[in-house]
């Protein structure tokens, strides 16, 4: 038996997920173009998962995840005997709308959001912001818009349809 396999560097390996980093958003999902990567709301919960041998290892889902989250490994072994073994799975706690129960998006993927949001903020504003934030944030963008009209916040308001003028 000869020495191991060198491993060149750059090499496009099997896409692993960093469960730290990882926030469920669905990027790469999005992404992929050989539909690798399936995303899939079940109760109360989201579950990305990649199939291996459906993989091109191009790593557009590297590139475009916002947080690091997957990243193509070094490992290019895909032999096995086991089904369970061709995938890698991540899940997330999903976070459904109040109002109609529509799946949004994972816990995680939210409190990434306002985190964001709130380190930009002009600390005159903040407080109005962040409770503008709890109120939108756990609603779809349907029942978001409905309530922005409720409120009078919905930015139509601005504008005069030409029929009224």
């Amino acid at each position: 038996m000869g020495p191991p396999t060198h491993v060149p560097p750059g090499l496009r390996g099997l896409p692993q997920f960093d469960e730290e980093k990882c926030i469920g958003c669905g990027a790469c999902f999005s992404s992929c173009s050989s539909k690798a990567i399936t995303m899939l709301n079940d109760g109360d919960k989201r579950t990305i998962q990649v199939y291996y041998m459906r993989c091109i290892f191009c790593g557009r889902c590297e590139e475009i995840c916002p947080e690091e989250g997957i990243k193509l490994s070094d490992k290019f072994e895909l032999a096995t005997l086991d089904r369970d073994k061709a995938f890698v799975t991540v899940s997330f706690d999903l976070v459904r709308c109040e109002r109609c129960g529509t799946p949004i998006t994972t816990t995680r993927q939210i409190e990434k959001v306002k985190e964001r949001i709130l380190e930009e903020i002009d600390p005159n504003v903040k407080e109005t912001v962040e409770r503008d934030l709890e109120k939108y944030m756990t609603l779809c963008p349907e029942c978001r818009r409905i309530l922005s009209y409720e409120l009078n916040t919905n930015t139509r308001k601005f504008y005069l349809r030409w029929w009224e003028k």
